[in-house]
């Protein structure tokens, strides 16, 4: 939780859900906090470009839309959970585990742990275990490409944000 605001109440906003009192309460802190407006804003965008891939791409993926939108509840959670404790640096090893978890949303668990393994390959790293914050951006970049054609642009797109925050 960030500033009072959960990672349920970030979703409902960004969904228009959320009730009139909590809505206003958020639209006010917003004002007033630029952090979280920049947050909201790639959120906003994020959500954005999920929901319209999503329309226009989801009979190519054999998940449920049940399944989806616990993917991406559970990806909102972590996007908050490592907003809310920015000050506190995350090891390489938990941002790992995070984007594993991401990609195995979109395209399985087996597929999402080789896309590291190759990302790593192809990075100064040369090996999952040798990633470290030195070479971090080379090996998110490598990461990203190859989840755009694994999992296509908002795929991508997420990956990216989830690696970077």
């Amino acid at each position: 939780m960030q500033h009072g605001i959960t990672p349920e109440n970030w979703e409902n906003y960004l969904e228009g859900t959320l009730v009139p009192d909590e809505r206003d309460h958020i639209e006010a802190h917003l004002i007033g906090c630029v952090s979280c407006w920049e947050f909201h804003e790639r959120l906003a965008n994020l959500t954005e470009r999920l929901q319209s891939d999503g329309r226009m791409m989801s009979h190519r993926y054999p998940l449920s839309n049940e399944a989806l939108q616990a993917g991406l509840r559970a990806t909102y959670a972590r996007i908050c959970e490592r907003n809310s404790s920015a000050a506190v640096p995350t090891s390489v090893q938990q941002r790992l585990h995070e984007l594993e978890a991401v990609m195995t949303v979109f395209c399985g668990e087996q597929t999402a742990v080789n896309a590291l393994q190759a990302a790593a390959k192809n990075s100064p790293a040369k090996r999952l275990l040798h990633v470290s914050p030195e070479n971090w951006e080379s090996f998110l970049n490598r990461l990203t490409a190859l989840a755009h054609v694994l999992c296509g642009n908002t795929g991508a797109q997420l990956v990216f944000e989830c690696g970077r925050l």
